[in-house]
């Protein structure tokens, strides 16, 4: 699609990049920290931040991903006109798409960064400032945006028509542990719900049965009930997949499954979770008859169903957005 993007907008934010270009390592981390000032919860999605004290005016791995990405976004602007599309440097529009979908990026992420780069902008360039300054790299940021989301639409939707392999040993290990699971569905299913919360205590909040209750887990007739329906659904699932091709769910669908991890806003960490429960209770579950290769079968068919819903979660934002911005 051709980028529409005026001589006056082109001068407006050369001027500035030429003021800016004088000083980017300072206005990269401002640019970046005012990202985390705008939106704390942000820092989780970054490796080198979330499981990191240091404070990010201190953090090497952070200074250099604020100046890549700084740099790249001012640079697609001012070539904006010239090439009338959007232009990316040192990496690729598809790679940036597939790379904001696995971190979960949805739509009010896209407006903080555009607030902190105007802002920075603002800072830096001083009096020069004005309100058509500010159209034009809002423009301009809106179309890289808009470039981005449409690689992130194109990678889901790949994403959705991508057909399960799912070999027969992984089938013929998945379903032997399930046949000595059924014995104690009940059970396993608790112990599968404790250890989600033994892992992640936060998690706890997320769920209207135990956020406000003092009865322990093991007590809670709703969490009881909800966690045999999980874990049945999950490894019915499993068992179901190399004989449907596909994701099946038990008593609901992925497009409701998607629309609830949305409203309790599950992240890509919360899927690991959950993953790393089940594992460990299948281990305990079937004894001596665990294996590397059972584990993998099992990660496998869970990655599957985790896959399933992320996409529906992503079709549940999106048509979100898209309603707000009708």
């Amino acid at each position: 699609m051709a980028v529409f993007f005026t001589e006056k907008q082109e001068a407006l934010v050369k001027e500035s990049w030429e003021l800016m270009k004088l000083n980017i390592p300072d206005l990269s981390l401002q640019f970046f920290t005012t990202i985390l000032e705008i939106a704390p919860a942000a820092k989780g999605m970054f490796s080198f931040l979330k499981d990191s004290d240091v404070v990010p005016q201190n953090n090497p791995k952070l200074k250099a991903h604020a100046v890549k990405v700084f740099k790249m976004t001012c640079e697609a602007a001012i070539q904006l006109r010239e090439k009338g599309e959007v232009v990316v440097a040192e990496t690729t529009l598809k790679y940036l798409g597939s790379v904001h979908l696995k971190k979960g990026v949805v739509d009010p992420h896209f407006e903080v960064v555009k607030e902190a780069l105007l802002r920075t902008i603002k800072d830096a360039v001083g009096k020069k400032w004005s309100e058509e300054m500010l159209g034009a790299w809002a423009e301009a940021y809106d179309h890289l945006a808009a470039a981005i989301k449409a690689e992130m639409k194109e990678e889901m939707a790949q994403v959705h028509n991508v057909a399960v392999v799912f070999t027969e040993k992984q089938e013929a290990l998945v379903k032997e542990s399930w046949e000595l699971m059924k014995l104690n569905i009940p059970d396993l299913s608790l112990q599968f719900f404790t250890t989600i919360l033994e892992i992640a205590p936060a998690a706890k909040g997320m769920f209207s049965f135990l956020k406000d209750s003092d009865v322990v887990p093991q007590n809670n007739p709703k969490l009881k009930a909800h966690a045999v329906k999980v874990f049945k659904m999950t490894c019915e699932a499993a068992i179901q997949l190399r004989e449907k091709g596909e994701v099946v769910v038990a008593e609901t669908t992925l497009k409701n499954l998607g629309s609830v991890h949305v409203k309790k806003g599950v992240v890509d960490a919360h899927f690991e979770v959950v993953k790393e429960a089940l594992l460990r209770t299948i281990k305990d579950a079937v004894g001596k008859k665990w294996s590397e290769e059972m584990a993998v079968a099992w990660a496998e068919a869970y990655d599957h169903l985790a896959a399933a819903i992320k996409a529906e979660m992503k079709e549940e934002v999106a048509q979100v957005s898209n309603g707000h911005s009708n």
